[in-house]
C-alpha cells in the first residue's frame, strides 16, 4: 500500500480547531484505494499531487459497490447512494457512510452583451451545438425576460474552446461528433481569451465553456430546462442540482460511528470539503469550489458544528 506523506497536513492548516488531537481506536485502517468515477481521474490525481500524496485510484462506474465490498474506504461519485445501497452498507458495517458535498462540474453559456436574449433552452443548445448528419442552424428567439421581447433576427453563431470538455460527460454527449457523417456548425478556438474576444466581436455569437470561479465581466445566459423552468448560473442553483448543465459530486467516507477523531488520510479528504484552498485545481478542470453554505453543511454532517440554519442544500 502506498503511504501518505507528511505534507498532507498543509491543507488543514487553515482549520486546525476542527481537528484536535485524539487517540484513535485500534480498528482504524488506512484509506487504501480511492474509488472515483473515471471522468474524475485527472482532477483527483492533481489534488493528490498538490499535497504530495501517493494513493492509488480505483476507477469505477459503481462507487457504492466498491465501498460496500470493502475495496475502498472513500469514494467520489455524482450518483447519490440509493436507499438499497445505504441499507447494504449498514448491514455490513453497522452504520452508514458519511456523505459530504465535494464539487460540481459546470458548463456555462456566453453571449454578446448587446444581445437582448438573457436565456436559452436546453433544446436550443442541443440544436445549435449538437452533432448530426443534418445539423440545425437556429435563429435567436425572444425570451420571456428579454427587454421588450426583442430578439436578433439572425442565426446563432456557435463558438467553443477545442478539447474543453474532458470530464464533462453529459454535455459532451450532446455536442461531440462520433459517427461517420456527423458534424456541427461550432467553430472551435484555442483558449478562453479567444472565445471571449469572439463573443464580444460578434453580436449573434453564442459559446460554451467550463465554468470557473475566476471568470468575470462576461454575459452568462440562464438555462431553461425541459420543464420550462429558468435557472440562473450561480452556486446555489448548481449545488442544489437544479442548473441543467451541472453535475454535483459527493464524497462518501467509511468512518466508524463509534470512533472519535480522524486518521491523517481521512483528514486530507475531509479537508477538501471544508476549505477553498484547492479552488485553482478545481477550476482548471471546470469544477467549482464550495460556497460557505455548503462547507457549513459538511461540518454539520461531520458533527464538527451544530446546525446553524434550516434548509440548505439537499
Amino acid at each position: 500500500m502506498k503511504s501518505l506523506s507528511n505534507k498532507s497536513g498543509l491543507l488543514l492548516a487553515t482549520i486546525p480547531a476542527l481537528f484536535s488531537p485524539v487517540t484513535l481506536a485500534n480498528d482504524v485502517t488506512e484509506i487504501g484505494l480511492v474509488a472515483i468515477e473515471p471522468n474524475m481521474e485527472a482532477l483527483v490525481e492533481d489534488l493528490l499531487k498538490s499535497q504530495e500524496i501517493d494513493l492509488e485510484l480505483l476507477l469505477s462506474d459503481s462507487v457504492p459497490e466498491q465501498m460496500i465490498m470493502q475495496r475502498s474506504r472513500v469514494g467520489i461519485t455524482s450518483k447519490k447512494w440509493t436507499d438499497k445501497e445505504m441499507a447494504r452498507f449498514d448491514m455490513r458495517y453497522g452504520y452508514r457512510p458519511t456523505e459530504l458535498m465535494f464539487t460540481a462540474d459546470v458548463i456555462a453559456i456566453l453571449a454578446n452583451e448587446d444581445n437582448p436574449a438573457t436565456s436559452i433552452t436546453v433544446a436550443e443548445l442541443i440544436d445549435v451545438f449538437g452533432c448530426s448528419n443534418d445539423p440545425k442552424h437556429p435563429k435567436w428567439s425572444p425570451t420571456s425576460d428579454a427587454r421588450n421581447g426583442e430578439s436578433l433576427d439572425t442565426h446563432m453563431l456557435p463558438f467553443a474552446i477545442d478539447h474543453n470538455l474532458k470530464g464533462h460527460t453529459t454535455f459532451s454527449s450532446w455536442v461531440e461528433c462520433g459517427a461517420d457523417g456527423e458534424y456541427a456548425h461550432t467553430q472551435f478556438l484555442s483558449d478562453l481569451p479567444h472565445l471571449i474576444n469572439k463573443i464580444e466581436d460578434e453580436e449573434a455569437a453564442i459559446g460554451y465553456t467550463v465554468y470557473s470561479d475566476q471568470i468575470s465581466d462576461v454575459k452568462w445566459l440562464s438555462v431553461v430546462d425541459n420543464l420550462g423552468v429558468n435557472y440562473d448560473l450561480n452556486k446555489e442553483t448548481i449545488l442544489s442540482g437544479r442548473y441543467p448543465l451541472a453535475t454535483v459530486y459527493y464524497m462518501y467516507l467509511n468512518i466508524p460511528a463509534h470512533r472519535k477523531g480522524f486518521t491523517e488520510q481521512e483528514k486530507f479528504f475531509i479537508g477538501l470539503t471544508l476549505s477553498e484552498d484547492h479552488q485553482e485545481v478545481l477550476n482548471q478542470y471546470g469544477f467549482i469550489s464550495l460556497p460557505p453554505e455548503a462547507i457549513q453543511r459538511n461540518k454539520v454532517r461531520l458533527s464538527l458544528e451544530e446546525p446553524a440554519i434550516e434548509g440548505g442544500y439537499k
